[in-house]
């Protein structure tokens, strides 16, 4: 029962201040955990997926598609009537071509040998090492949070990350330096909530962008050369 005096409205804003001053704040994860979250979920996430690529000196654009099943990853940068592929398997890894009906594939390195370069390039490693290394070694970066994109269609909503090399992580040289892993390029980086790429930035003004996904499990056949594998020239 209230007491004469004392106005309703002045109680209820007192029981709300206690209320709200005994309510936890939510803990908020730096940006750079929450990145590596989703890049770990990146390395076993399962789908299928079309991205538009831009390049803007040369003013060229591609279309970038990429099959995803560990421990197998296929992608085939198409640009005209010609499509390069490199494809990472438990059998080995393979560089393929396709023009029209012809079709060459070279087997790159055996099952669990590195891909050498200069076929361990982008975009490549925006699915394997790039994610690989923001998983596991965020501290190398200066992570910061930008504007997250819309959902759009049938392509997820996702969050957005601003990334560059944080040279002050960088170890002091030694006289017999270990080989350093490739460093992520400086860049806008966007991953679903599962952990798929939508989209990446560059400061050069190239682009990547994820135009259609499907998360069902990739026939196996996609991660088949599609021409008998020859031997890399030594």
């Amino acid at each position: 029962m209230l007491r004469r005096g004392v106005p309703f409205i002045s109680l209820a804003l007192a029981l709300a201040a206690c209320s709200g001053s005994s309510t936890p704040k939510a803990a908020v994860n730096p940006p750079a955990d929450v990145l590596a979250d989703l890049a770990a979920q990146g390395t076993s996430a399962v789908y299928t997926a079309t991205y538009a690529f831009h390049q803007v000196s040369p003013d060229t654009s591609a279309a970038v598609k990429v099959w995803r099943a560990e421990p197998s990853l296929r992608v085939d940068v198409v640009a005209g009537s010609t499509t390069a592929t490199l494809l990472l398997t438990s059998a080995g890894s393979y560089s393929c071509a396709m023009t029209g009906a012809k079709r060459s594939c070279l087997l790159i390195a055996n099952a669990g040998a590195p891909v050498p370069a200069p076929f361990d390039v982008a975009p490549a490693n925006l699915f394997s090492a790039d994610l690989q290394t923001l998983a596991t070694d965020t501290s190398a970066y200066d992570v910061r949070s930008a504007p997250s994109l819309p959902a759009s269609g049938a392509v997820p909503a996702a969050q957005c990350f601003d990334v560059s090399s944080n040279a002050s992580s960088s170890p002091s040289p030694s006289p017999s330096p270990s080989p350093s892993p490739a460093a992520v390029p400086t860049g806008r980086y966007c991953f679903t909530s599962a952990g798929v790429l939508a989209a990446a930035k560059y400061p050069s003004g190239n682009t990547i962008t994820l135009t259609s996904l499907e998360t069902s499990t990739p026939s196996p056949d996609a991660f088949t050369p599609y021409a008998k594998p020859t031997p890399l020239p030594s």
